[in-house]
C-alpha cells in the first residue's frame, strides 16, 4: 500500500486499486473516534535505567467535526509535564480532512523559565492560494509577530503535525511496510522532509495482558550540519499508541492501560479505501538515492567477479556476436535460439542455424 499527492492532499491507496476514486472517506468514523488515549511521560536516567521519573501526561484525542463546512476530524494533543524543575507543554489542535489535508493547525509550546517564560504560537490555515503561517513568539514580555505564505506547489506532500497522528494510525491499521516520504515544518518553521520507516515488532505486557506491537520510526531531517530528528514508535494491532521515544532524548511517552475501546483483529471493521497509486519521486530522495548507488555498486562488483571466475563466457558470448555478424540474419532472436540450443544436451537435434542459411543478401551488399 502507499500514499499518493492528490493537490495538498494524501490518499491511502492499496495494490490492485485503479487510480481514481469516488470515495470521500480514507477511514471509518470508528477508526477515528476510537483513538482517545492518554500516556504517562517518563524520565529515565542516562546512568541508570531503572530508575524511571513519571514527569507529565500526553493525550490524543480525534473527534469527527466540520470546518467552514467541510467534514474533517478535529485532532487534539496536549502534553504537560516538568523537566528539570521547569513546566513545558505543547499543545495541538488541528482540523484535517479525511484526505489527510490540514485545513487549519494551531500548535503551541511553552516552557515556563522563571523570570523569563517562553512561548511559541503558530497557526497554519488554508487559503485559496496556499497555506498561510502566522508565528508568534514571546520571550519575558517581548513579542514579535511573523506571517509567511505557501504556495500549494511549495505545500504538496506536506503533512502537518496533527494529521501525523492520524497518517501513523492509518499505517498500522492498513498494514503500510514501505518507507513513505513527506514534507513538515522544522523547528525554525522551514518546510523539510520527514520519512516513515517499518521497524521490528515487539510483545509487551500491559496489565498482565500480552500485546503484540507495532513499531514506526518517523525521521525529519535538519539540513547537512546536523543530525536527523528521530523517534521510534510503537502501536497496539488497532492503532492505539503504546509508547513513543525521541532517540539520544531520556524522556519517553507510554500508555498508561489498555484503552477502554481498545478493538482487536477480529473485531475490527476498517473501510479500505479504493485509491490509485502514486508516483515515486525516489530520485529527490537523498536516503533512497544513496541506497540505490549502493546497490548499483555492489551489483557491478558481483558480476565483474561472477565473469572473472568464468573466463569461459566471454569467449561463448565473442563467438555469437562474430557469428551473428557474419550471418547477419533478419531474426535475431531465432537465431540466438539456434546458436545457444547447441549447448543443451536436451535440445532437439536439427540443421544448425537452418533459418540462416540463406545469407542476407541485402545485407551484404550494403555493407
Amino acid at each position: 500500500m502507499s500514499f499518493r499527492t492528490v493537490g495538498n492532499s494524501w490518499e491511502l491507496s492499496g495494490s490492485n486499486s485503479p487510480t481514481t476514486s469516488t470515495h470521500s472517506t480514507v477511514v471509518s468514523k470508528r477508526t477515528m473516534k476510537s483513538l482517545s488515549t492518554a500516556f504517562r511521560i517518563a524520565n529515565s536516567s542516562s546512568r541508570n535505567f531503572d530508575v524511571i521519573t513519571e514527569v507529565g501526561e500526553l493525550s490524543i484525542s480525534i473527534d469527527s467535526s466540520t470546518y467552514s463546512g467541510k467534514e474533517c476530524y478535529l485532532i487534539q494533543a496536549n502534553s504537560n509535564g516538568i523537566v528539570d524543575t521547569i513546566p513545558v507543554g505543547t499543545n495541538i489542535t488541528a482540523y484535517v480532512t479525511p484526505k489527510l489535508e490540514s485545513l487549519e493547525h494551531t500548535q503551541h509550546e511553552y516552557v515556563n523559565i522563571p523570570g523569563n517564560p517562553l512561548t511559541k504560537r503558530s497557526v497554519l490555515t488554508q487559503t485559496e492560494e496556499g497555506y498561510q503561517l502566522v508565528l508568534t513568539k514571546t520571550e519575558g514580555g517581548s513579542e514579535t509577530v511573523t506571517t509567511e505564505d505557501f504556495t500549494n506547489d511549495e505545500m504538496s506532500r506536506f503533512i502537518s503535525e496533527g494529521a501525523n497522528l492520524v497518517l501513523q494510525r492509518l499505517s498500522i491499521v492498513f498494514g503500510v511496510h514501505s518507507r513513505m516520504s513527506f514534507k513538515v515544518f522544522s523547528t525554525e518553521n522551514t518546510l523539510t522532509s520527514v520519512t516513515y520507516s517499518p521497524i521490528e515488532s515487539n510483545t509487551v505486557s500491559i496489565q498482565n495482558v500480552t500485546l503484540e506491537t507495532i513499531g514506526i520510526e518517523r525521521c525529519v531531517d535538519n539540513g547537512q550540519d546536523e543530525q536527523p530528528t528521530t523517534w521510534k514508535i510503537y502501536f497496539l494491532s488497532d492503532g492505539h499508541m503504546y509508547t513513543r521515544a525521541q532517540v539520544g532524548s531520556p524522556v519517553y511517552m507510554k500508555i498508561k492501560n489498555i484503552p477502554e475501546n481498545f478493538i482487536k483483529d477480529d473485531d475490527a471493521d476498517w473501510v479500505f479505501p479504493d485509491f490509485g497509486k502514486g508516483v515515486l519521486h525516489w530520485e529527490d530522495d537523498i536516503e533512497m538515492l544513496s541506497q540505490f548507488l549502493d546497490r548499483k555498486e555492489e551489483l557491478q562488483e558481483d558480476h565483474v567477479n561472477y565473469m572473472k571466475r568464468h573466463p569461459e563466457l566471454k569467449a561463448i558470448l565473442g563467438d555469437f556476436l562474430q557469428f551473428l555478424l557474419m550471418r547477419k540474419p533478419s531474426d535475431v532472436i531465432e537465431f540466438a535460439a539456434d546458436f545457444f540450443s547447441s549447448y543443451s544436451a536436451t535440445a532437439e537435434m536439427k540443421p544448425s542455424f537452418a533459418h540462416s542459411n540463406f545469407v542476407n543478401k541485402s545485407a551484404i551488399r550494403s555493407d
